[in-house]
């Protein structure tokens, strides 16, 4: 508990109630954020709820689970502009058990933090608008002419980088094709998975026109020297037991996780994008897939991890890495799904990894674009849908312009969400004897799925339904959509072309009642939906045969 003292980059709180009823300790909370927020720490700085300065110790917090992000946001977005960058952690542990809260501010902020509204209760002014408080040392103190220039100096560096950018985009343009021939023949660094993300994606673009794989497997082997073997051998030489975790252990993992795991992890994925966004070889993100599974494995060796967070001192949660690299290989998916290249799933979809639970006492694989984990990890609550929190996790942060809104992210979502579902649908529920070899041959394979469509809208996913149907009427289940693609051409090969569309249609109809029960469940009503005329047919086509024949017998 960082000795129980408090210091310009931690305050500790041993209550806060963010309730209605108490708006003067809501208030004193916003202005400690925005404090923090506009302070010119060098450093993430740390809030704790549960700790308690004078007695040295932590203290139950009865109500961790209103330090949500989910609600927390809608308050700082009414009293404070730009909303603070921060992370939220209200499962926290110390070593006797008790639950408190971790607010970890983000060392990088868009400054200054403006209060928007008055911030008064009972004739009591904490902020009012136009106000910009600064936490210095262990005091809020109003910002200063000097404060602001301090806050508005990398704005000003970033604008003179732009344009130097610009001045070099003119040059090029003069230069002609020697850059670009340059960019073709210069040999993969490391450095160019930690530096610039501009730069990577003109190195890419680059390997992607030339058509050779050697640098682009080049720089992935560089990718998977720092996401599986650095990482894995870091995992492996700590202590399995909270006693013999050192403060070494302990900063060699913090350190390596942000400086390098992560901006390799996102450098692996943008060379995936640049594929699909350019229509590149198809077997090239295979060769990231095969780097997302290995990296997904060795992340999920958390026994080490755990250990750390039992010492009571900030580390790496021991499940977030598998959860990141999880989080790239579904924005390869909907990026996918979005650019209407469904072509590259075909190098995401078959492959399965172990399910990840506390324990590692599992042996279950499922498949990688499903939900790998299972039991309590600690891992971001999914009360708004999984894609939704995705978002807000991640994506928007990190891959926001690439979707280019959050709608258009969901919709994309949708997509695959629908072709996830009905993989699931065929291995599950579906019974001949294809499938049935399949459950007997391959009992460790878990392919039942959760679609999001408990809190989202079927109609988002209408034009890929539309597309499978066609493809089902025509040539049958392409295996580029297929989990299991020796599976899928079997079944649907012994098929007629109307037995395919009632088999779809039953597929239609029986997730939209799934869907239906679900919202019933948590009180809510369905959403209305009219499916164009082709897939209403085939429902229709499903429930007039549905007296005489079930083909799912």
């Amino acid at each position: 508990m960082l000795r129980g003292i408090e210091h310009p980059s931690c305050e500790l709180k041993r209550t806060l109630s963010l309730a209605r009823g108490e708006l003067g300790d809501r208030l004193d909370f916003i202005k400690l954020m925005q404090g923090l927020a506009n302070s010119h720490s060098d450093s993430e700085c740390l809030i704790i709820i549960g700790a308690d300065q004078k007695e040295s110790k932590f203290f139950n917090v009865e109500n961790a689970d209103d330090f949500d992000p989910a609600r927390l946001s809608p308050i700082f977005a009414k009293y404070l502009s730009p909303e603070p960058k921060y992370e939220i952690f209200n499962n926290m542990r110390a070593p006797g058990g008790e639950r408190y809260v971790l607010i970890v501010m983000n060392r990088v902020q868009h400054r200054p933090v403006v209060a928007l509204v008055d911030g008064e209760v009972k004739g009591k002014v904490r902020f009012r608008p136009g106000d910009i408080w600064v936490k210095e040392n262990t005091r809020l103190r109003p910002a200063t002419r000097e404060d602001l220039d301090r806050m508005y100096e990398p704005r000003i560096e970033q604008e003179a980088a732009k344009r130097a950018r610009i001045i070099f985009e003119h040059m090029k343009t003069d230069l002609g094709p020697e850059l670009l021939s340059q960019a073709v023949l210069a040999t993969p660094a490391p450095e160019l998975l930690l530096g610039s993300r501009e730069r990577l994606a003109r190195f890419a673009q680059a390997m992607i026109s030339s058509g050779d794989p050697s640098r682009f497997k080049m720089l992935l082997e560089m990718a998977r020297q720092i996401l599986v073997e650095k990482w894995g051998l870091l995992l492996q030489r700590g202590s399995r037991t909270s006693y013999g975790v050192t403060d070494f252990d302990k900063q060699a993992l913090v350190d390596f996780y942000r400086n390098e795991f992560l901006p390799a992890l996102t450098s692996a994925v943008d060379l995936g994008i640049e594929l699909i966004r350019f229509d590149g070889q198809t077997t090239w993100l295979g060769f990231i897939a095969e780097l997302l599974v290995g990296a997904f494995e060795a992340s999920s060796e958390i026994e080490h991890l755990q250990a750390v967070n039992q010492t009571g001192d900030m580390s790496v949660p021991f499940a977030r890495p598998a959860y990141e690299v999880y989080l790239g290989a579904r924005v390869l998916a909907t990026y996918a799904a979005q650019r209407n290249r469904l072509h590259f799933l075909k190098e995401l979809l078959p492959r399965y990894v172990r399910v990840l639970v506390p324990r590692r006492s599992e042996d279950a694989q499922t498949p990688f674009l499903f939900w790998p984990f299972r039991g309590a990890l600690d891992l971001p609550d999914m009360k708004l849908g999984r894609n939704q929190e995705y978002w807000e996790q991640r994506i928007e942060e990190t891959w926001g312009t690439v979707f280019g809104s959050e709608d258009a992210f969901l919709n994309a979502a949708s997509q695959l969400e629908f072709i996830l579902e009905f993989n699931s649908y065929l291995l599950v529920q579906y019974r001949s004897p294809a499938t049935d070899q399949f459950r007997q041959r391959f009992p460790e394979k878990r392919t039942d799925y959760l679609p999001d469509f408990w809190n989202t809208p079927l109609r988002s996913a209408i034009p890929t339904a539309e597309r499978i149907l066609r493809l089902l009427a025509a040539d049958g289940f392409p295996s580029y959509l297929a989990i299991e693609p020796e599976v899928a051409a079997t079944v649907f090969g012994a098929m007629s072309v109307p037995e395919r569309e009632v088999f779809f249609g039953e597929f239609l109809n029986q997730l939209k009642t799934w869907q239906d029960q679900a919202m019933m469940q948590q009180m809510r009503f369905p959403f209305l939906l009219s499916w164009p005329p082709r897939l209403q047919s085939a429902i229709d086509q499903f429930k007039s045969r549905q007296p005489d024949q079930n083909p799912r017998s």
